[in-house]
């Protein structure tokens, strides 16, 4: 395979999204004020998808801005990863857009994100089929920069990015996992170990199908997290390598570097250290970062206390994030 050609819309895409936002806009959504907080439900194409959106006060109709998908962990809401995660007070520092999509309980008593299932880790279809709308929805009815949006989350939600990124590598630009899983992982990541990262990371490749390309992706983890352990980190690594070495020339052949490019250890305000091991395309550039925040449980490092999965603690795992987004813009070429 050839290396990434510029980024574009799979057009059935695009009609399918346009006619939902088209319903979705009749039944009555408004589009939300700069420099406010908003809610609603966005007619899906596997369901409503409940979301809340934050447009920044610096916002300007004609001026595109990055925009941000953040998927919420198991027993939250998106209002409760909202607040942990404070991705708001950022797009407010930053000046971009975020969405928070949210779980329906009926879809999971946990409210986990299904990323587990097979009907889930596919383009077109399920829980991947509804962010997707979602992201596009936003895209349509705001100035954003389309070479600048990403999904992240956290745990279950972190999974859910991982599975968000094979599914739409042409409408996400980067990855962020926090505390999470690689794509097709089981629901046995939690507790242990997922899936062998070797074949995942070809079925990602597969799931990414004429639109496969490198996708650049920030984990972070604790070591001491008893709930996804940190085995798992490593295997987000190896996942997204190997599906990086696919991709670039359409063989698994060692063309993307295994070992981290180089590491750093640091200090956060709060009191824990971490180690950051960067990992390199094969091609000069950054494919990945992991970021390790010794004694950290399963949190969001530096979020809120105000929340629950909170170690404010740690590093800003936020605006850690943000810095790495924005180094990784969609390539045009």
């Amino acid at each position: 395979m050839s290396k990434p050609t510029p980024r574009h819309r799979a057009w059935s895409v695009i009609a399918c999204v346009s006619l939902v936002a088209a319903a979705t806009l009749a039944a009555g959504v408004a589009r939300a004020q700069a420099g406010t907080l908003s809610s609603g439900d966005y007619a899906g194409p596997a369901g409503a998808q409940h979301y809340q959106l934050y447009v920044p006060t610096t916002y300007r109709a004609g001026t595109a801005a990055p925009l941000v998908v953040a998927l919420h962990g198991c027993t939250e809401s998106a209002d409760q990863f909202r607040q942990l995660s404070r991705w708001d007070q950022l797009a407010e520092a930053k000046g971009f857009l975020v969405v928070f999509p949210q779980q329906d309980p009926s879809a999971n008593y946990l409210k986990c994100w299904n990323f587990f299932q097979d009907q889930h880790m596919r383009r077109g279809a399920g829980e991947p089929a509804n962010i997707a709308g979602l992201t596009t929805w936003v895209e349509q009815n705001y100035a954003v920069d389309p070479n600048r949006v990403y999904v992240d989350g956290i745990s279950a939600g972190g999974a859910m990015a991982s599975v968000m990124a094979a599914a739409y590598p042409d409408l996400y630009a980067a990855v962020g996992i926090g505390s999470g899983c690689e794509y097709a992982s089981t629901a046995t990541c939690a507790g242990y170990r997922s899936a062998d990262p070797v074949g995942a990371g070809q079925r990602a490749y597969q799931t990414m199908g004429s639109q496969a390309r490198q996708m650049p992706f920030i984990a972070f983890q604790g070591d001491a997290d008893t709930t996804v352990p940190p085995v798992n980190a490593d295997q987000v690594v190896q996942q997204w390598q190997v599906t990086a070495d696919w991709a670039d020339d359409g063989a698994d052949n060692g063309s993307v570097p295994r070992p981290p490019a180089g590491t750093t250890s640091g200090v956060a305000p709060g009191g824990r250290s971490y180690t950051i091991s960067a990992y390199g395309d094969g091609h000069g550039g950054q494919l990945g970062e992991l970021w390790m925040v010794h004694g950290m449980s399963h949190a969001w490092s530096g979020g809120c206390s105000c929340e629950s999965y909170a170690d404010p603690a740690g590093p800003d795992e936020t605006a850690a994030m943000f810095a790495f987004f924005m180094s990784h813009p969609a390539r045009s070429g």
